[in-house]
């Protein structure tokens, strides 16, 4: 069947037919959504690009379904919203998966939709620090318990430098240039496009510390563990529609931009800026499972979390995009 195919006129008149006996299911208390919406809590950031893609092209619509973004300021508050029942869907990174499951949270990961080495070191020139192992002895700011955080430990432990050596300050990603303004940290550690706004602040005085290349971060589509059991054809709708995103991405990148430029309010230098460090794929690879289990021992280890390892197995929902690419998923069970 081509990607560009809507899904058959028998499927569609069962899903309406399912629709209201799920409607309070996923539309209970306290839930954004009104009667039929599929409520989709999305980071304002570049990662979400195959979402707000979908949403522009009308993908979304052509799948028949009513997905109502609604805005969150980074991936670990949209998991939130999706936990606390707001949302049934949600963008989110790795960190924040490992950090909920770890405390016995329950949801599925639909699908990853962007890879990402987007993390970086910020420092004022001046301060000495113009390597990892300057690092050492000096006040580091960042967002505790992201992935931001975990690209700092790993990049010291790399470079053999004890974490616990360094001070960590716990700041909000936004609050990244006060930070310096108010003479609070050496450096700071933050993802984008928060450090672009650093070394703009910053002007002539910002110098971005070389780190190693390690692992690429995931951006992951998360669904409510109510609805990653059932509603298994809308499920596969939502994956086409993020499928033809991703094909869009590929062969119109300028419309793509254009798209994020709207709707992230980003100039020329800043899309420049975020597109080289981001790759944009729907896949559910075995390097997922990999990240997961590493940041799981990280965030054991320096106590972000306590609990047992999970399986995570168990929480990624394979079978709608088996069926609508099956050379995406190559998870071993």
């Amino acid at each position: 069947m081509s990607l560009e195919t809507s899904m058959p006129t028998c499927l569609r008149v069962q899903w309406f037919v399912w629709l209201p006996s799920f409607v309070l299911l996923l539309c209970g208390a306290g839930s954004v959504c009104a009667a039929g919406d599929l409520a989709f809590a999305v980071a304002r950031l570049p990662l979400s690009l195959p979402v707000y893609v979908a949403e522009a092209k009308g993908y979304f619509d052509a799948e028949k379904l009513q997905v109502k973004t609604v805005d969150c300021e980074i991936g670990r508050q949209c998991l939130d919203l999706l936990l606390d029942g707001k949302t049934q869907l949600a963008t989110t990174a790795d960190a924040p998966i490992v950090i909920s499951s770890l405390r016995g949270a329950r949801f599925a990961i639909l699908a990853t939709i962007a890879t990402t080495r987007n993390n970086k070191i910020v420092t004022r020139r001046g301060r000495g620090i113009t390597s990892i192992a300057d690092l050492a002895d000096r006040r580091v700011g960042t967002f505790v318990g992201t992935s931001a955080h975990y690209f700092l430990e790993l990049n010291l432990l790399s470079s053999g430098i004890d974490p616990a050596r360094v001070v960590v300050l716990p700041i909000q990603p936004a609050d990244a240039a006060k930070a310096f303004a108010s003479e609070a940290v050496d450096a700071v550690v933050v993802f984008e496009p928060f450090a672009l706004n650093v070394v703009r602040a910053l002007g002539a005085q910002a110098q971005v510390v070389p780190s190693r290349r390690l692992p690429a971060d995931t951006w992951n589509v998360v669904v409510a563990d109510a609805l990653s059991g059932q509603r298994e054809l809308e499920l596969q709708g939502l994956c086409r529609a993020l499928d033809r995103a991703m094909l869009f991405i590929a062969s119109e990148p300028a419309q793509a931009r254009e798209i994020l430029r709207r709707r992230l309010g980003l100039d020329d230098a800043a899309l420049e800026w975020v597109w080289k460090d981001t790759h944009y794929a729907l896949e559910l690879r075995q390097s997922l499972v990999t990240g997961l289990e590493g940041q799981t021992r990280w965030a054991l280890r320096s106590g972000h979390a306590t609990g047992t390892k999970p399986n995570y197995l168990e929480y990624i929902r394979m079978g709608p995009l088996s069926a609508v690419r099956p050379g995406a998923v190559s998870i071993v069970r």
